[in-house]
């Protein structure tokens, strides 16, 4: 009964100013929910604390981790497994 999900959030830590529509920062975050735009660009949006949640929802309906490393390399990652 201990929360794992800390990365919420995240994109609020910026600067508040209205004309920024991202920050840059380091790559910082638990494996399975970091967003794939954030990983490429460095650049943090609330779109990535969307991403984050929707890995949360996903991980409760499946009752599987985000990453599952003692599964089959096709079933490890929890959000290609959904879509395949």
């Amino acid at each position: 009964m201990r929360a794992k999900v800390a990365d919420f959030g995240f994109a609020r830590l910026g600067p508040v100013n209205t004309d920024q529509t991202h920050i840059s920062t380091k790559v910082k975050g638990t494996v399975g929910y970091l967003d794939p735009e954030y990983m490429k660009t460095y650049q943090l949006t609330p779109k990535s604390d969307v991403y984050s949640f929707g890995i949360l929802l996903l991980e409760i309906v499946t009752a599987r981790r985000p990453v599952e490393l003692k599964k089959t390399v096709a079933e490890r990652v929890t959000l290609r497994w959904v879509s395949s």
